[in-house]
């Protein structure tokens, strides 16, 4: 008897269908938003983006763009600027990144911050509190989730992007890359599915992973980690490959399993580089990026060849694959929640509502 896919499944195969959706919306609707949300952002004498979980890490990558090109960009957690820091940033522009526009830390944060700096909303929900109390609101467009981030989360990558290239007036470009990439995205999808036991023996250990990348790809280190923890409720750190070299590399020894996060750019050789140290330090690692020739020594997943700033959409699409695999192997229903509400309405308790 054939086994039906879980929704969680279902979710990971649609992003490529997701993501034509964010491209159609930005390019139609959400254009005129888009604009004004850049030329706010362009302005701006500095720019802080807030968001909480995967909303968060999508960010980064539009904070390395940003400061890639000279402009002071700063990601910080909804929860410390709402509580620690939201008296500091004067003379900012604020970017909210928010999947449901609904939770808690994002509600209240809005109404500290509003009135005092412009608020641009980056929402997946048009009729949320943020969709309809931002100054200028962005509305994702991507197919929605049962409850992990998975195609909203690659749809607020896309959306970012789109959005950063605007500010550098680059849109018209990154627009035709984005429609470029399609295709090989689809298909990346379709071929990290279609290997999804090759995670078996990698996952074996029922170990900590450690993923570890640079740059935009920090966004991958970090909601790596957390959907090895939403999906298969199994321990996993996310942290900046230079960091894991200052310590933690002492952990490394044949049960150690790591992902080293290495696109195309200037920190590759590094990433590559520690890939090598660890495994003669007796542990097993998986490089995802693009591989040459030079480095087959090491076990890849091979990527396609993308900019640096792109390389997050690829990314984790097999950490969505792994996760998935690694809940299945633990007998977890895959995609479901124990505790946590798919949108955190109370910062004290754990509600159902």
């Amino acid at each position: 008897m054939q086994v039906k896919p879980s929704r969680l499944a279902e979710d990971i195969q649609a992003q490529p269908k997701s993501l034509a959706c964010v491209l159609e919306q930005q390019r139609g609707n959400g254009l005129s938003p888009l604009l004004r949300a850049a030329s706010l952002l362009r302005a701006a004498e500095r720019i802080l983006i807030t968001g909480i979980g995967a909303s968060m890490f999508a960010s980064i990558a539009l904070e390395n763009f940003l400061c890639s090109r000279g402009i002071d960009a700063v990601v910080v957690e909804a929860a410390e600027m709402l509580h620690y820091r939201h008296n500091a940033y004067r003379n900012a522009v604020v970017i909210m990144v928010s999947r449901s526009g609904e939770s808690i830390e994002i509600t209240r944060l809005l109404l500290a911050l509003k009135g005092r700096f412009p608020i641009i909303g980056v929402v997946n929900e048009p009729a949320s509190v943020l969709s309809r109390e931002a100054d200028v609101s962005l509305h994702i467009g991507s197919l929605c989730d049962e409850m992990v981030a998975i195609q909203t989360y690659t749809g607020t990558l896309l959306a970012l992007r789109l959005l950063g290239s605007a500010v550098v007036n680059e849109l018209d470009v990154v627009l035709a890359e984005a429609e470029a990439i399609l295709p090989a995205f689809s298909h990346f999808v379709t071929s990290c599915f279609a290997d999804i036991h090759q995670w078996d023996s990698f996952l074996e250990a029922d170990t900590i992973v450690h993923l570890l990348g640079r740059g935009p790809s920090c966004a991958s280190a970090s909601e790596g980690a957390l959907l090895l923890n939403e999906i298969a409720k199994a321990p996993a750190v996310g942290m900046p490959a230079a960091s894991f070299r200052h310590g933690p590399v002492e952990l490394v020894d044949p049960g150690f399993r790591g992902l080293i996060f290495a696109p195309s750019g200037c920190t590759r050789e590094l990433n590559v580089a520690l890939a090598r140290d660890l495994v003669r330090f007796g542990g097993r690692v998986r490089i995802v990026g693009p591989s040459q020739p030079n480095v087959s020594d090491l076990e890849w997943l091979r990527t396609p060849a993308v900019p640096e700033m792109v390389a997050p959409l690829f990314e984790i699409i097999p950490v969505q694959v792994a996760a998935l695999r690694l809940a299945q192997l633990r007998c977890i229903p895959a995609g479901s929640f124990r505790y946590a509400p798919q949108v955190a309405r109370d910062e004290a308790v754990f509600t159902s509502a």
